[in-house]
């Protein structure tokens, strides 16, 4: 199972151990940035394998991680 770090501007925010949270952590992202990021086009997200650490891990879309519908509060 792949693990994420999600980076903001090139920088580490969270490390996510499924695409789960990788969805909730984006989903919360939105919400708190829905007045000047909206898209979360400032977040890249990075999948981690057992070699990452030698390979750096590879970037993958942001867009299979987010939902079709708008950003909305999310319950915890």
């Amino acid at each position: 199972m792949p693990r994420y770090e999600l980076l903001v501007d090139g920088r580490r925010r969270h490390r996510a151990v499924s695409a789960d949270e990788t969805r909730t952590w984006l989903r919360g992202y939105r919400v708190d940035h829905a007045d000047d990021d909206p898209d979360a086009a400032h977040v890249q997200v990075r999948q981690l394998s057992r070699i990452s650490w030698l390979t750096g891990g590879k970037l993958v879309p942001r867009e299979q991680f987010l939902d079709d519908e708008p950003p909305r509060a999310v319950s915890d």
